[in-house]
């Protein structure tokens, strides 16, 4: 029996040579015992998992006071993947051309899969100011249950600033008036890669 060319040929029975699995499961004359064909299939899952396409979700963006508005031709998009407990992906959340409006408090964005309870950093990404030549800041995605508990799905975005100001200063995380004050054509991206609170 030749060496299998790919997982398929472990779960299926049929060997890269074409000798087909005539024989039940657990037959001395079988070409893979049951073990390795319950290994296989495993790796087939996985392999499956890995390669497959992204999965889409629709990102939001909170605000923890008055509600933001994201405005006329606003635009939220997302992809994951998920293999076990590992969830990595991204988000792009545009404000609208008109009709925008930042709302109050510290700002979340939503994940597509619920974080372990415990802070992590998860990601980067940039935000942009439309209003000022189209300004970019870099932040960093963080799983912080002191600003949004897990079981909101929500991360919080960080930005630095000149006088490294935290979260006393009111200056971090980002938020409705922070790095600047949101409105039209505002853009959040973000890159994330995180422990869920639950295998998939």
């Amino acid at each position: 029996m030749a060496y299998p060319d790919d997982v398929t040929e472990l779960t299926d029975g049929v060997p890269a040579d074409g000798i087909a699995a005539a024989t039940p499961l657990g037959s001395v004359s079988y070409p893979m015992d049951d073990w390795a064909r319950s290994v296989a299939t495993t790796l087939e899952a996985i392999q499956t998992q890995i390669t497959g396409a992204y999965t889409s979700y629709t990102p939001t963006l909170t605000s923890g006071g008055t509600a933001l508005a994201l405005g006329t031709a606003s635009s939220a998009t997302g992809y994951y993947k998920r293999l076990g407990r590992r969830v990595f992906g991204y988000l792009n959340i545009s404000f609208g051309s008109s009709g925008a409006s930042a709302g109050t408090g510290i700002y979340g964005a939503l994940l597509p899969v619920q974080p372990v309870n415990r802070d992590q950093p998860i990601g980067i990404g940039f935000v942009l100011d439309s209003d000022s030549n189209y300004r970019f800041r870099v932040c960093t995605a963080a799983v912080s249950t002191g600003l949004w508990a897990a079981s909101t799905s929500k991360a919080a975005l960080f930005v630095d600033n000149a006088a490294g100001e935290g979260f006393a200063a009111g200056n971090n995380p980002v938020q409705a008036t922070w790095p600047w004050t949101w409105s039209n054509g505002d853009q959040v991206v973000v890159n994330f890669d995180y422990e869920a609170a639950a295998a998939s």
